[in-house]
């Protein structure tokens, strides 16, 4: 009878040896196959992104708690869809934007490298209150654009929405 569990126990963990080592690869593939995917895309003026409809995001007015405006977004979450943002995008309906999303509340900033539209760049803090708005930026302009205050979260918009709809300091957003 020793003997039967002792084989037992010893296929199981072979099982589960070589169960963990097929994840791993599992997980290489995956993660070469992203690699693969961003050199392959090779964005630019000629070959922009397209835009991916991620979800909703509402803009509420802070004194009445009224929805302001709401856009289809695109959410940027990893490092490289963070550092590429809107870049080479000639186009951007006005009920389109996207939404970074970040670990942490901090001090952030951004640029508009390749950056082709005019864009209102909204900083949101973890409350998700609107913290500062940089409104009209002038495209591929490389200056800092910093957050008045951390934030966690940050919305592009087309620029001069935040004017049209009377988005401010203050204001909240959900998504």
């Amino acid at each position: 009878m020793k003997k039967v569990i002792h084989i037992a126990l010893i296929l199981a963990v072979a099982a589960l040896a070589i169960q963990c080592k097929s994840d791993d690869k599992k997980k290489d593939k995956k993660h070469n196959n992203n690699q693969v995917e961003l050199k392959q895309n090779n964005y630019s003026i000629e070959n922009p992104p397209v835009f991916r409809n991620d979800g909703e995001l509402v803009f509420i007015d802070s004194q009445t708690d009224s929805e302001l405006f709401h856009i289809e977004i695109e959410v940027a979450s990893t490092d490289f869809e963070k550092a590429l943002g809107l870049m080479y995008r000639a186009e951007m309906r006005d009920d389109q934007g996207m939404l970074f999303l970040f670990p942490r509340e901090q001090q952030q900033s951004f640029y508009m490298r390749n950056t082709l539209l005019p864009l209102d760049i909204i900083y949101v803090n973890s409350k998700m209150v609107i913290v500062d708005i940089y409104e009209n930026t002038t495209p591929l302009d490389e200056t800092s654009l910093p957050s008045a205050a951390p934030a966690q979260y940050v919305v592009e918009i087309k620029g001069g929405l935040c004017n049209k709809y009377k988005i401010e300091i203050g204001d909240k957003i959900v998504f």
